[in-house]
């Protein structure tokens, strides 16, 4: 190994898997600074112990690089953690309740939002409607946010303050639920319809998002993770979003890397989209801003569009029909039109933005794959990585059109444990089963980066790796046992493959010389305990750019 400069610390008798194909294993590790300059056996890695050198003996526990969330919405979690928590309820009695329960404690006039109920979860088998909400808070505002996070359930006092009402039409790529009369009935699908009401929500200041980035660190840095993405900024003004990402980065508040994905609709109208696309004074393409500005902590990320919705609320479009319900089967929602997403797509290729492409029907991944096609021929590819993310519903000629355009899927695993029960029921089994090909997509040598998507489901990466290897359901019926894949293969998605999907993959993503200092020690070896016990493995320890930050008790 030849002479090195003492380390900062050594950690010894490790079972380190490295991620790294030229030395996938060691014993030991030596840290400077903020990274990673020596990976050895325990007698190579000693010579790096000098007289203040903190030396850690793993006794044996296992190493892994730290996790990479590719797709969550951490803000959006960390400020639900002031909102009721609805995700584990089971019937639409209890929602009302807790809503009640909230409305007891609060003043007249005020908001009360909640978040996480799934319909297809409940007794009654349907959405809290504005019927139901005006019983249980008549002098309040009421908020419900869908699991899915591509519907709301609203009162009659939300939707009045929004001016929403018999004669309000769909906005478009948007959805407004009705009553058998034509009159709103409280729930609304897809961001246009969505936005109608988050816009007069009162935003949170920059002291409050702060604070909650936090609660999120904290949360993310005891599940292992290291780095994240967060795909919805936009949601609370750009600037100001950014702002306190910054804020709580310089403070130490917020300890895990993260890479900002800007959201399309917060910088431009679909339905005006030539004058959107020309005027844009006071935006940040005006400034020159583009993916990759920043630093290892902070770094602006990829442009995020929307195309379609999600299975639990029949808005992934499709080609064919599908629902649980038959009366309310359908092929989904198109939240922009095919021709728009191919303007807007090269349009952001062309000001040299990476491209992060939400599809989850098989209709909606066609249309991303032939929009990123069509912005390719206009000029090459060059160093951005185009993303699809979710890529649910894919059919063989998108898969190979997703390796010839050398596309990265983003997936969410932990969707097979927590979510396909109900596309068991909302497209047939068969068809679900479709959904997610993990182990076809590797074995074409597609780097898939995984993801949870928080707070649309539970975010550990030990969750989402346990599903991948498993393809259990919740319930324990079988998903698709043709797609496993092995514990290093989910490893490596949650890793080395979410650091390329974000351009870094020289900077993170494996335990190598030269590499950040970012890694997970676990309290069993992840690749001997039983498939069906990795969501329960322990996390030891979780250390950001040579810091334990968290350690367990």
């Amino acid at each position: 190994m030849g002479v090195l400069v003492d380390a900062d610390i050594v950690l010894l008798n490790g079972n380190i898997l490295t991620m790294n194909d030229r030395q996938p294993r060691a014993q030991a590790l030596a840290i400077k600074g903020d990274k990673i300059f020596g990976v050895g056996t325990d007698e190579e890695i000693k010579q790096t112990i000098g007289p203040q050198t903190f030396v850690k003996n793993l006794k044996g526990l296992t190493v892994i690089p730290g996790f990479i969330e590719s797709h969550n919405h951490t803000l959006m979690f960390a400020l639900d953690l002031q909102a009721i928590d609805l995700s584990a309820v089971n019937s639409l009695e209890e929602i009302l309740r807790l809503v009640k329960e909230r409305a007891d404690k609060q003043a007249a006039g005020t908001w009360i939002r909640g978040v996480g109920y799934n319909q297809n979860e409940l007794r009654e088998k349907r959405h809290p409607t504005k019927y139901d909400l005006d019983k249980a808070a008549p002098q309040h505002l009421v908020c419900l946010r869908h699991t899915s996070a591509h519907g709301l359930a609203v009162n009659s006092l939300a939707l009045a303050k929004a001016g929403i009402g018999r004669g309000t039409s769909d906005p478009p790529g948007g959805k407004i639920g009705r009553d058998e009369s034509g009159e709103p009935n409280g729930l609304l699908f897809e961001s246009p319809a969505m936005q109608l009401i988050e816009d007069i929500i009162p935003k949170p200041n920059r002291q409050e998002m702060v604070k909650a980035l936090g609660l999120a660190s904290e949360k993310f840095l005891a599940e292992g993770i290291t780095s994240a993405l967060d795909a919805s900024v936009g949601s609370n003004d750009i600037p100001y979003q950014i702002a306190a990402y910054q804020e709580a980065t310089e403070l130490g508040i917020l300890q895990v890397r993260h890479n900002l994905a800007i959201w399309s609709e917060a910088l431009v109208d679909y339905a005006h989209l030539e004058e959107s696309l020309q005027a844009t004074p006071g935006k940040l393409f005006q400034l020159g801003l583009r993916t990759g500005l920043g630093n290892e902590k902070l770094r602006l990320g990829p442009f995020k569009i929307i195309v379609d919705g999600a299975f639990s609320t029949v808005t992934a479009a499709t080609y064919e029909p599908y629902g649980a319900n038959r009366q309310e089967r359908s092929c989904g929602v198109l939240v922009i039109e095919p021709e728009k997403l191919q303007r807007l797509v090269s349009q952001v290729h062309d000001w040299g933005w990476q491209l992060s492409l939400h599809g989850i029907g098989d209709r909606a991944i066609d249309l991303c794959l032939e929009a990123i096609k069509v912005a390719w021929a206009r000029k090459p590819q060059g160093q951005a990585r185009p993303r699809l993310e979710h890529a649910s519903m894919l059919t063989p000629p998108a898969i190979e059109l997703i390796k010839k355009l050398k596309v990265i899927p983003v997936m969410q695993p932990a969707f097979i444990w927590e979510l396909a029960d109900n596309w068991f029921q909302q497209l047939g089994v068969e068809r679900a089963r479709k959904c997610k090909p993990f182990k076809t997509l590797l074995a074409k040598e597609i780097p898939i980066a995984f993801s949870s998507d928080r707070p649309v489901v539970h975010g550990a990466p030990l969750l989402g790796i346990h599903a991948a290897v498993n393809q259990k359901t919740r319930s324990g019926h079988d998903f698709n046992p043709e797609e496993k894949i092995s514990v290093v293969q989910a490893i490596q998605c949650y890793t080395i493959n979410g650091a390329y999907a974000t351009g870094e993959e020289k900077i993170k993503g494996s335990l190598e010389v030269g590499k950040l200092a970012d890694l997970v020690i676990l309290g069993e070896d992840i690749t001997k305990v039983p498939p069906a016990e990795i969501k329960e493995i322990p996390i030891v320890a979780t250390m950001v750019g040579g810091n334990f930050c968290w350690e367990s008790k």
